[in-house]
């Protein structure tokens, strides 16, 4: 059933004084949003840099077990961190000894890091991100 003739003009009016709503709650709901969502980027690719530091500095302390040369394992490090953002500092801890077996090979690196966002310019006081791994292995003989 069609509305009156009276009635016409004042839903015309209601729909003209709303039109303007969505748009606006659509922006206050669009930016919580997308703050979670580049904090869910970040942190994933906070935790893959986190995963190959570790991961590169137990590759150094196998080589470093198994070849009991400090410039091979820092090599072997180096090139397992080759995929990462920054350039990692890498020092060998320990080292097995020349001969008879017994010990652990013990190498770390770390990495100063930076954000997909620039969160750390952008924010003042926002703490630096410095991922750290160490890798141990028992030695051979």
């Amino acid at each position: 059933m069609a509305p009156s003739a009276s009635v016409a003009p004042m839903m015309n009016r209601q729909r003209d004084c709303e039109r303007g709503a969505a748009a606006v709650e659509f922006a206050l709901i669009l930016i919580p949003l997308l703050v979670l969502l580049l904090g869910i980027i970040e942190f994933g690719y906070v935790f893959n840099q986190q995963l190959t530091v570790t991961n590169a500095a137990r590759e150094g302390a196998r080589v470093l077990a198994i070849t009991k040369d400090s410039g091979e394992a820092t090599a072997a490090a180096a090139s397992a961190a080759s995929t990462l953002g920054g350039t990692p500092t890498i020092s060998v801890v320990q080292v097995c000894p020349t001969s008879g077996s017994g010990g652990d090979a013990e190498v770390a690196l770390s990495l100063p890091m930076t954000t997909l966002t620039g969160i750390e310019s952008l924010v003042p006081g926002f703490p630096s991100i410095t991922l750290t791994g160490r890798g141990v292995t028992p030695c051979g003989g």
